[in-house]
């Protein structure tokens, strides 16, 4: 009987996802998968659907191989694409990688009866789990059965968006390169939009605002400290993690490292160090760590970092240190309030619109995202007392607000990310990917689905 999985979600996370499913398929067993994507082109995603070149992939080739076992395999798709050398310490842009994405399920759609991958431009509105199966259903009314679902939407977005700031990824307002221009966070976004401006023409300052005015830290050439779980304290309290890993950087430093070596090293153990952290421990990690965390851990590419400092060297680029406070659109401009570090006095700054580059934000109700509002309405689904997103067991099965994990909804990518944090960088989503298809494809031979009378069509 044929096994079929539906992936909700098309981008880099959805893709891995069915390109391991596809890779790790054992034979005689059928295979059907069905993608599920409304909003984006198939592979790419808000993070890789970009069309400017100046948008660079945080992470070196060498690392951003679909497979894990296959290090080397985007670097030989482009060499063989003539989209570079290829080289493994270089880095490319992202709209490249989204191509790369994109090709892994060329060859999937065949042409039999029942082809192997199918693609449906619909949105997924609700989920129904039953013993032998799930019901996927879609905004048209439309229901499909498959035997496993796996929740791979990306970041989930809330109901608290500021109207009056800019999505970075889909802006409407008519760009003047002679006015200023606001960017809201200082991280790897900012960096993005910065290099979108100047590529614009964008002659007038640049005004980017985050709490602490952190910018990403730069990449070099590294060699991670071997560590093994024996090295690293699990477990223990946040101080005394950061303690341990406060010396571990300075007795590596001063035999000549570099701190990215000690912060690559533990690369490996991140997601077991979450698990391990107690609850009030995440609470104070996110609260006083993780924006230190994320400069160091989620670097910009060398060429990104000589034009950001060029830019801050000839006072084109400012960075101030505030908490945002809101914004406001009126007379052809947008207006945002912040509170300044230090004094904490109320400040106002206007300009031609301001750019909303604080990347990923809490998961709060009201919750806009039909599927999402539906799971956790109905209870099948809870929020993560931090807001970091849905609760997954760490076999990545959805938890429901009882406390039970379901036997055939899965979750992929970031918004499992309160159960492993490290899981937004291809890195560790093709990690987790490969897992979740060997235990899929390893799963008991599938029984018939049976369609309720009132959704069979």
């Amino acid at each position: 009987m044929t096994l079929h999985i539906v992936i909700i979600g098309g981008g880099a996370s959805g893709t891995l996802a069915a390109a391991h499913l596809l890779r790790q398929r054992e034979t005689p067993r059928q295979l059907r998968l069905t993608l599920v994507e409304a909003h984006h082109e198939i592979g790419c995603g808000i993070a890789y659907s970009t069309p400017d070149s100046c948008h660079i992939l945080n992470t070196r080739v060498q690392n951003m191989s679909a497979f894990p076992d296959e290090p080397d395999h985007f670097s030989r798709y482009l060499a063989r694409e003539g989209l570079g050398s290829g080289e493994p310490m270089s880095f490319v842009s992202r709209k490249v990688y989204g191509r790369y994405l994109q090709e892994l399920l060329a060859d999937g759609s065949g042409q039999s009866a029942v082809p192997r991958l199918a693609f449906l431009r619909q949105e997924c509105v609700g989920l129904t789990e039953h013993a032998h199966g799930v019901e996927v259903k879609l905004a048209d009314g439309s229901v499909v059965p498959c035997h496993h679902a796996i929740l791979a939407t990306g970041y989930a977005r809330d109901g608290r968006s500021q109207t009056a700031l800019e999505d970075p990824w889909c802006p409407t307002t008519k760009h003047d390169p002679d006015r200023p221009v606001i960017l809201i966070g200082t991280g790897l976004t900012m960096v993005d939009m910065v290099l979108s401006l100047l590529g614009r023409g964008h002659r007038a300052p640049i005004y980017a605002l985050s709490r602490r005015g952190l910018l990403p830290q730069p990449h070099r050439v590294t060699r991670p400290l071997k560590l093994s779980a024996a090295d690293i304290p699990f477990g223990t309290s946040l101080a005394y993690l950061l303690r341990w890993m406060r010396a571990t950087i300075h007795d590596h430093v001063a035999t000549g490292g570099d701190w990215r070596d000690v912060i690559d090293g533990l690369r490996p153990h991140t997601q077991a160090l979450w698990r391990h952290l107690p609850a009030a421990s995440r609470a104070r990690f996110l609260r006083h760590v993780s924006s230190l965390w994320d400069t160091h851990r989620h670097r910009m590419p060398p060429e990104s970092e000589t034009r950001i400092r060029a830019l801050l060297a000839n006072g084109q680029l400012s960075i101030l240190r505030g908490a945002f406070q809101g914004a406001a659109r009126e007379d052809g401009e947008t207006r945002i309030t912040y509170r300044a570090a230090g004094s904490g006095t109320l400040e106002t700054l206007s300009a031609q619109y301001a750019i909303d580059c604080r990347g990923f934000r809490r998961l709060q109700p009201p919750i806009t995202t039909p599927l999402l509002a539906s799971l956790i309405g109905e209870g099948q689904a809870a929020i993560d007392p931090l807001g970091l997103g849905l609760v997954f067991d760490r076999d990545d099965r959805l938890v429901d607000q009882a406390g039970r994990s379901h036997a055939r909804i899965f979750g992929l990518g970031p918004l499992t990310r309160a159960t492993h944090w490290e899981i937004t960088a291809v890195p560790d989503i093709r990690e987790q990917a490969a897992r979740l298809a060997a235990r899929l494809l390893d799963h008991d031979q599938p029984q018939a689905i049976e369609t309720p009378v009132s959704h069979r069509r």
